[in-house]
């Protein structure tokens, strides 16, 4: 205080002197060509001169700081990066750079930073979008509104935003309901040709108007109903009488029943017609030309198709008549004397042999699907089997009429040989009793050598019954003759169909070896005493070191034994084709990927060491991490786990470090190590204060109330670990 009291009593004194001295201090400072940087803080408000030249005078006059000189001329694109376009072009200086700061608030905000928003964010914060540079009036606000619910096209495009948006002065643009009426209704409530109110017409006004104009609306008829023929050219009053358009029937007769009710030819009303005009009346063109569809349970074709309506419907009667032929035919029936149907029993139903009604001529009888007329019997007369007219309850068994020809047979002795009486077993059809084939049972069928024997070279004896089907019981002796391969010394199966896939011959044997070990690839070829060596064809190994244990012990490269590789061979030799191109599957807890994937097994497992070899990076790459100097990872005490920076097997190079201080965002976002780590041979070492407030008298002051304070970098994160106040 003292000190201060001397200061002010010295200025008082030498009052011209203090002066001087200012405006020495006041010239010096002002002729640098950086300014000071406490010279750009008025009460906390920022000013936008730290890059500007020292020199006032190239901007200002000397009478007053707000006015500029007239010969003034600023690039602001050049200068600072922004164009000044449109109405930006023509604005002072100070209607942006001025104490409210709205250039800071343009960096950070955009338009709304200078702008206020009276849209208050509904229609987002690019002003852009709508306005330009030019004026505020908005541009492409129909393509903008176009991508809304809402399109504008049509007399919409025209209408003025308010019109709609009743906000819109006070910047409300919320959304609307895009129904029509919602702006429509008083149009929809006045109209009265016809009264949509009244008459229940939707709301939606676009069922039958364009957004073009109120006048031409067209209305789409409901489907059920289709303004067609005499329909089209009516007017809506000539149906919907008295203004009812809601609950209108759709059927012909609710509008034509007086026509209906009029018709005399036929009566329609006394002949019980239906009254679904459209069964006859096909089309709306006009009432005349109907057609009518007699029912399908009895089409008007052949000697029916020219009758008139009478000729069957006497007397008007067109109900509850019977479709059944006799009911007209029934004198017909009882008159036909060849055959005769009523004695024979014949069926009532004169479709059966009538086929169809252009005449009673040429009638067809179809025998039963349990005897068809076919071969021999086709060209008999009905009574060469039907004797004495029975034409009823006769046996469809050949041996019914054929028993004589069954025990007169003798080659062979058809009784005595125990055969069927069932003919069609042999005899496949009615041309002929020659020509007889027997299929064999389904379990022994004559093929091969069999076809073309005689029935006697198997059945010797003429004994057909209780042979056995097995190739052996006629075969034995076939069997136990043959020796190579010896089958009865090798135990083979007496199931001849094993390997003998066919009859045709013996020779051509093909044997499928078991599927536990199929001949495949090498072992194709191989002769089967090449393996199954002394004729011992059971009990055999199918592990194949049990053959090839002298190629497992003499391979060298590497050599399996001292390395003490599986002998399951299968494991890297994936075929049987040939011992080369075998392929070993890394073990997954160190799959062979990215650099590791082209290397020679020598190049990691040296010296034919293939066991107990480590997975971690460092056993083989120690010489890697203790040579790298840029970080020196010895130095700077890096973990010898290289998977923690080293994602990929691909290439060293691409390592990511995931710091612990976050280096990802804010100031200290995409800088190197070495702007923190400033000894590059030891990282653990960094430093804080080369770049955050340089004089430690001044961190002192602001953290005099800190207790434990040390002006040093390690004190700096303890308390700083995310970089923030």
């Amino acid at each position: 205080m003292k000190k201060h009291t001397n200061l002010a009593r010295w200025i008082k004194t030498h009052r011209n002197v203090a002066l001087a001295l200012l405006l020495l201090v006041v010239w010096a400072s002002c002729t640098r060509v950086q300014p000071r940087q406490d010279w750009n803080k008025q009460e906390g408000l920022v000013i936008p001169h730290d890059t500007f030249p020292g020199d006032c005078s190239l901007c200002h006059v000397s009478e007053n700081w707000n006015t500029l000189k007239t010969d003034f001329i600023f690039d602001h694109e050049k200068e600072t990066g922004v164009a000044l376009n449109g109405a930006h072009e023509d604005a002072q200086c100070l209607r942006c750079h001025n104490d409210r700061g709205p250039v800071a608030q343009f960096a950070a905000r955009g338009c709304a930073g200078c702008h206020i928003d009276k849209h208050q964010g509904r229609l987002g914060v690019n002003c852009i979008d709508c306005h330009d540079e030019l004026s505020w009036r908005p541009t492409n606000a129909i393509a903008s509104h176009n991508r809304t619910r809402f399109p504008l096209i049509g007399a919409h495009a025209a209408t003025e935003c308010i019109d709609c948006h009743q906000g819109a002065q006070t910047g409300n643009f919320s959304g609307l309901d895009v129904g029509c009426i919602n702006c429509h209704n008083d149009d929809f409530q006045a109209t009265s040709a016809p009264n949509h109110a009244a008459s229940g017409f939707s709301t939606d006004c676009q069922d039958c108007h364009s957004p073009i104009t109120w006048q031409g609306a067209t209305v789409s008829h409901p489907n059920t109903m289709p303004l067609t023929g005499g329909h089209g050219g009516l007017n809506c009053n000539e149906c919907h009488t008295g203004g009812n358009f809601q609950g209108l029937s759709t059927d012909c007769v609710s509008c034509h029943i007086s026509d209906f009710q009029a018709t005399n030819s036929p009566n329609h009303a006394a002949s019980g017609f239906s009254t679904n005009c459209k069964e006859c009346h096909s089309n709306t063109n006009s009432w005349q030309g109907a057609t009518f569809n007699h029912p399908n349970s009895f089409a008007l074709n052949g000697g029916h198709g020219g009758l008139d309506c009478n000729d069957c419907h006497v007397g008007g009667n067109f109900q509850g008549l019977s479709t059944d032929c006799v009911s007209c035919h029934i004198s017909d029936f009882q008159s036909t004397t060849s055959p005769n149907h009523a004695a024979s029993g014949f069926s009532t139903d004169c479709m059966e042999c009538h086929k169809n009604t252009n005449a009673w001529q040429g009638a067809t009888f179809d025998h039963p699907n349990s005897f068809a007329l076919n071969g021999g019997h086709g060209g008999l007369n009905c009574t060469e089997c039907h004797t004495g007219g029975n034409f009823q309850g006769l046996s469809t068994d050949c041996v019914s009429c054929h028993i004589s020809d069954f025990q007169a047979t003798n080659s062979p002795n058809h009784a005595a040989s125990g055969f069927g009486t069932d003919c069609k077993q042999c005899h496949n059809g009615t041309n002929s009793w020659q020509g007889a084939t027997f299929d064999h049972t389904n379990n022994f069928p004559l093929s091969g050598a069999h076809s073309g024997l005689n029935c006697t070279e198997c059945h010797v004896g003429g004994n057909f019954q209780g042979l056995s089907a097995d190739c052996v019981s006629c075969h034995i002796s076939d069997f136990q003759a043959t020796n190579s391969p010896n089958h009865a010394a090798s135990g083979f199966s007496t199931d001849c169909k094993q390997c003998h896939k066919n009859t045709n011959s013996w020779q051509g044997a093909t044997f499928n070896h078991p599927n536990s070990f199929q001949l495949n690839g090498g072992h194709g070829g191989l002769n089967c005493n090449d393996c199954h060596v002394g004729g011992n064809f059971q009990g055999l190994s199918t592990d194949c070191v049990s053959c090839h244990i002298s190629d497992f012990q003499s391979t060298n490269s590497p050599n399996h034994a001292a390395s003490g590789f599986s002998t399951d061979c299968t494991q890297c030799h994936n075929g049987t084709n040939s011992w080369q191109g075998a392929s070993f599957t890394h073990t997954n807890s160190f799959p062979l990927n990215g650099g590791h994937g082209g290397l020679n097994c020598n190049d990691c497992h040296v010296g034919g060491n293939f066991q107990g070899l480590s997975s971690n990076c460092v056993d083989c790459h120690l010489s890697d991490y203790q040579g790298v100097n840029n970080p020196n990872h010895a130095a700077s005490g890096f973990s010898t786990d290289c998977t923690q920076c080293h994602n990929g097997t691909n290439s060293w190079q691409g390592a990511s470090f995931n710091h612990t201080f976050p280096i990802n965002s804010g100031d200290h976002k995409n800088l190197d190590c070495n702007d923190c780590h400033l000894n590059p041979t030891n990282q653990s070492v960094f430093s804080c204060t080369h770049c955050h407030e340089h004089r430690q008298s001044k961190m002192n002051d602001k953290h005099d109330e800190v207790g434990g304070y040390n002006w040093s970098s390690p004190a700096c994160l303890s308390c700083h670990p995310t970089g923030k106040d």
